[in-house]
């Protein structure tokens, strides 16, 4: 881990030396002042505890406050960070840049200005571009800043493109920028929106964020409508932009009056339904991707005939789904079931999902016909799982009926697909009730893996009884049943029996012995995981345990790197800074919102240095989460600082919420929330024992990692979700007790 470099013991006597040189005329007492404005700046960078206890101390926090105009502190401390901004390090020149912007005069920003216009060392440090555009944001409106933000923001220059942290930079100027709502400013994003790349998009971002009190600026001196800026008033839905638009459809080039139209859509007009009409019946392709869009859009009569003719085509088929997933329409069923042999992989997911979300009828037997052939099966019994309606049931019925699913792998999944169901729209097919019952006295480990998930899922046994029976006296524990119990444990949660997922911590304390031995949790230590989500604190768990589980690689790694920091003490302390540094975000984020139960007051330090220069924004996500819970006055600065210039949507919201109060506390599990339904497919007949009972982690969409073990067949599903996109990583090898494991 690397730790700060301190200031030698020479360079500061040196220090002091000029300072009293220059100050030989003056009181002792401001000799006093300067030396007590450098000293503290060295106790932090040598990482020395100042005081009896630990306190919670932001870097740089001496200079919080601004000093008033004219000053000893005012006058001399520019002298002094001008030194620092050209110091050989990184730490030198951010005291610098933080010592100019706490004290704050037209004259520090100034010498900020110049500072970052003339060194290149400053436009090469990433780190240092990002803590001085965020003290400029303050005065985007200033004439001498304003170019510097731009700059930032739409050139930086190869040096600085090369710099790490040039997003976070992107976006701080960009939103500073359209907060000042100054005119030159407006123009500039719309300058960076036209010029396209990572700079366009921060800027039209910024611009929906803060948009312009008028358009007039978006359009004035501009003859045509550029496509990207057709997108952005699409974006921004100001209807003041519709005549401008409306002018855009006679523009000669598609391309233009292709985006107008859409913007137009978007923003409720019709204008362009008649073109778009036209365009759909020409032989050019761009032309009937445009009307087929902008219909979709409208929801107009013609759409699905004209999502239904992209379908048919080679080079718009992809198209055709993406829009037929958008609007939805069950004249589209028959379509996409034609062009389903000519999709691969997820574009051929996609489609039977589309099928699905078509409804009617017609789609419930078209995915019931599809679940006879193999590489369609799982695709479409998903989606008639999700299908509201009396076909989608009925369909589900007939198959659980049927004489092929009435043992091995057909019944397995039309079993699931019925599950899924109840646990996402509560309408249960009949003919579940008997098909758990029958799989969990078969002998096949997988069905009597699918009987328990269904048997706690929907109630029918409790958490407590499933483990007595899957964990008898004297004998090893099923590891296949354990899982799966503790997957339905999360369906339990989500309907509000919280106990439910707790009642796995007796898991880890029935195999307590065997803890000790070795550094990686065992596939039962890892099914039992999910006890570790009901109490993030890990209670009952040695902290020993938890730190050799947190530094692993395991599945249960991120969990165990969250109750850590409730055992915070001295002995601790350097290995949750080690957590918090490391390469993995899901492990940074984990070990963040740990730091929320962190026993000591200092632990708001920690989280307000690690958002500062953090660049994955699932990992800001979780420091704002956890600085909601906490009550230390420090966190309003960082949570400030989020809500105004952090380019990710989702930060500024948390920490909006988080300033109005709220404790953004990750949910247990969500109520009728969406289900993950994971099959984990053998690249080689050989490779066939590496999927059973194999081991990953799923992250949820709000940054919650699952420790999960798959079922016997490969086959996992994960109730409770929260709405968004997961991301599910398998164990980098079988853990002992794994069904692959020798």
């Amino acid at each position: 881990m690397r730790r700060d470099k301190p200031a030698s013991l020479a360079d500061s006597c040196a220090a002091m030396s000029r300072c009293s040189r220059a100050l030989t005329a003056l009181s002792f007492a401001a000799l006093s002042f300067v030396a007590s404005s450098l000293l503290p700046a060295r106790a932090e960078a040598q990482g020395l505890a100042v005081g009896v206890s630990r306190k919670a101390v932001v870097e740089e926090a001496e200079e919080a406050e601004a000093p008033g105009r004219g000053t000893l502190r005012g006058l001399f401390g520019i002298p002094v960070a001008e030194r620092l901004l050209v110091s050989g390090s990184v730490e030198g020149r951010l005291r610098g840049v933080r010592r100019l912007g706490a004290i704050g005069t037209p004259e520090a920003i100034d010498a900020l200005t110049n500072a970052f216009e003339q060194s290149s060392i400053l436009t090469r440090d990433g780190r240092t571009r990002l803590e001085g555009i965020r003290i400029l944001a303050a005065h985007a409106d200033r004439e001498a800043v304003r170019p510097l933000l731009v700059r930032e923001l739409t050139e930086g220059g190869p040096e600085a493109r090369a710099a790490s942290h040039g997003g976070l930079v992107r976006g701080a100027a960009a939103l500073a920028l359209a907060k000042s709502r100054d005119k030159k400013a407006t123009s500039a994003l719309v300058g960076a929106v036209l010029q396209g790349g990572p700079g366009g998009e921060a800027a039209s971002a910024a611009l929906v964020v803060h948009p312009p009190s008028s358009i007039a600026p978006l359009l004035e001196g501009r003859r045509r409508i550029e496509p990207a800026l057709a997108a952005l008033l699409g974006d921004l839905g100001d209807v003041r932009a519709i005549p401008r638009l409306r002018l855009a459809l006679e523009d000669v080039d598609l391309a233009y009056r292709a985006a107008a139209a859409l913007a137009l859509a978007r923003l409720g007009d019709t204008s362009a339904q008649a073109a778009a009409r036209t365009w759909v019946k020409t032989d050019d392709v761009k032309q009937k991707r445009a009307g087929a869009e902008v219909l979709a859009r409208l929801g107009v009569e013609g759409a699905s005939e004209a999502i239904a003719a992209l379908l048919a085509a080679g080079p718009t088929r992809l198209d055709g789904v993406r829009l037929a997933l958008a609007a939805p329409s069950p004249a589209l069923v028959k379509p996409l079931v034609a062009a389903l042999d000519a999709l691969d992989g997820d574009d051929r997911e996609q489609a039977i999902a589309a099928i699905g979300r078509a409804g009617g009828s017609e789609a419930a037997t078209a995915l019931l016909a599809q679940l006879g052939k193999p590489e369609h099966a799982t695709a479409a019994a998903f989606a008639l799982a999700r299908m509201p309606g009396k076909g989608a049931r009925a369909a589900l019925e007939r198959a659980l009926g049927s004489t092929s699913a009435k043992k091995g792998a057909p019944r397995r999944l039309i079993t699931r697909a019925a599950l899924v169901r109840w646990l996402v729209l509560g309408d249960e097919p009949n003919g579940l009730a008997d098909a758990l019952v029958a799989m969990a006295n078969e002998k096949d480990p997988a069905d009597r893996a699918v009987g328990a998930f269904g048997q706690v899922a929907t109630g029918r046994t409790s958490v407590r009884a499933a483990l007595d029976a899957a964990c008898p006296e004297k004998r090893p524990c099923d590891v296949a049943i354990v899982a799966a119990v503790a997957r339905a444990s999360l369906a339990r949660a989500a309907i509000g029996k919280d106990d439910a997922p707790a009642e796995l911590a007796r898991v880890f304390g029935a195999n307590a012995k065997a803890m000790g031995k070795g550094d990686a949790p065992s596939a039962i230590e890892v099914a039992a995981g999910v006890a570790l989500l009901a109490d993030p604190s890990g209670a009952g768990l040695p902290t020993a345990v938890l730190a050799r589980w947190a530094e692993g690689e395991s599945p249960l790694a991120p969990l165990a790197a969250r109750a850590l920091p409730s055992r915070d003490d001295e002995a601790i302390r350097g290995r949750i800074k080690r957590l918090l540094a490391g390469t993995d975000p899901v492990i940074r984020a984990h070990t963040a919102l740990g730091l929320a139960l962190d026993p000591e007051p200092d632990a708001i330090s920690l989280l307000a240095n690690a958002y500062r220069f953090e660049e994955d924004p699932t990992v800001r996500r979780a420091v704002v989460r956890a600085l909601s819970m906490r009550r230390e006055p420090l966190r309003a600065a960082t949570l400030e600082l989020a809500r105004d210039l952090d380019p990710d949507d989702q930060v500024r919201a948390l920490a909006r919420a988080a300033l109005s109060g709220r404790t953004l506390v990750p949910a247990l599990a969500v109520s009728a929330g969406p289900v993950a339904w994971v099959s984990l497919v053998a690249n080689a007949p050989g490779a066939l024992p590496s999927i059973q009972g194999r081991a990953a982690r799923l992250v949820r969409s709000d940054g919650v990692a699952v420790p999960i073990v798959a079922d016997p067949d490969g086959v996992v599903l994960v109730p409770g979700l929260p709405d968004g996109p997961a991301a599910l990583t398998l164990a980098p090898e079988a853990i002992p007790g794994d069904a692959g494991s020798p």
